[in-house]
């Protein structure tokens, strides 16, 4: 009977711990889940950081592009206003 009664007394211990350890483990899943939300959270806002730059870039270099052709093409024009100066003075 000795015998019989530690059996129960160390499967009593087995199932308290099983018990213990699966709250931990739905405790630590719950943190996990957590967790990810917030990474998942940060990921998003640091991507739609990304294309707003990107965004922003693109703008700047169309500008940069216009203001480039406009420096080409007014290098290209024949200085006039020197000329009507001169005929003024």
């Amino acid at each position: 009977m000795d015998l019989l009664k530690q059996l129960e007394s160390k499967l009593q211990t087995l199932v308290q711990q099983r018990a213990q350890l699966k709250a931990e483990l739905d405790a630590l899943k719950a943190k996990g889940a957590e967790d990810l939300d917030s990474l998942r959270g940060a990921l998003d806002a640091v991507r739609a950081e990304r294309d707003a730059l990107q965004q922003e870039r693109e703008e700047v270099r169309v500008r940069l592009e216009a203001l480039l052709a406009a420096l080409e093409q007014a290098s290209q024009e024949p200085a006039a206003e020197p000329v009507a100066a001169e005929q003024a003075g």
